[in-house]
């Protein structure tokens, strides 16, 4: 069996965790996989957005702790630790940094890397039977993946302090409350919904959804003025642009604009 399911619909890849026997817990080899992938995906310009999803009925329950209990059994020095970590934290550093949006449609629960996955991506929607654990505490473990950083910004410090220091678990309505998601749906049309949103975001051009995902991340650590320099410098480059072009005709023509990512 594949460990990760790929396809592309309508200038959509689908990327499909597929270990639903053991909830898609990730192997060591998923990552690679995985960043692989969103390599080939930048480099191609029929496709414009990323679908994440899950097997099964679960997004990613974390880990597979066998593959990665070295780090934790003293065989390893801690400058191999260090470096092992960080070679697994270049997943968050692809997803945030990759130029295409990426839509989680959590359709389980999602746990460790799971749930460090879901909060890398741009959009999240979940079923009504996903579920949400920041539960390293419990493990004696602490948050790798880009959590700290992440976390925080999308819920709030408070509510990302309770989650994280209890380990609790948050249904999809509570991520919905807190802002972790923005949709809860029934699970029969979850993927349904999810490639419509993904539809919606391959319409636009490319180059304004480059920037608004860009300057959006960037925006996190800046003051008004670096930002709204940002802005100008995106907004220059959109001038500069065919699609801008087609846009304005599009709307004065009354259609749909077909946009070229130039």
């Amino acid at each position: 069996m594949t460990d990760i399911l790929y396809e592309t619909q309508d200038q959509i890849a689908i990327i499909t965790f597929n270990r639903p026997d053991v909830l898609n817990v990730f192997r060591r080899s998923m990552f690679q996989t995985l960043l692989d992938l969103f390599e080939k995906i930048e480099k191609d310009d029929s496709i414009r957005v990323i679908l994440l999803t899950g097997a099964g009925r679960a997004f990613s329950a974390g880990i597979d702790l066998d593959e990665v209990s070295h780090l934790f059994d003293g065989t390893m020095t801690m400058e191999q630790a260090r470096a092992e970590l960080n070679e697994m934290q270049e997943l968050t550093r692809r997803m945030v940094n990759l130029p295409k949006p990426i839509i989680s449609a959590i359709n389980g629960v999602a746990v460790g890397v799971g749930a460090e996955v879901a909060i890398s991506s741009d959009i999240r929607i979940a079923s009504q039977m996903a579920s949400f654990e920041f539960a390293e505490v419990k493990r004696g473990l602490f948050e790798t993946n880009g959590v700290m950083h992440r976390l925080p910004r999308l819920i709030g410090m408070g509510r990302a302090a309770q989650v994280m220091l209890t380990g609790e678990r948050i249904s999809a309505q509570s991520a919905m409350d807190m802002g972790l998601v923005t949709r809860v749906l029934p699970t029969e049309i979850l993927m349904r919904e999810a490639l419509e949103i993904a539809r919606s975001l391959a319409a636009n051009a490319p180059i304004s959804v480059r920037l608004v995902k860009q300057v959006l991340h960037k925006s996190y650590d800046l003051d008004l003025e670096s930002v709204m320099a940002l802005e100008t410098e995106g907004t220059l480059e959109c001038i500069a642009s065919e699609d801008l072009k087609e846009g304005v005709m599009a709307f004065l023509e009354k259609r749909v604009p077909i946009y070229k990512g130039k």
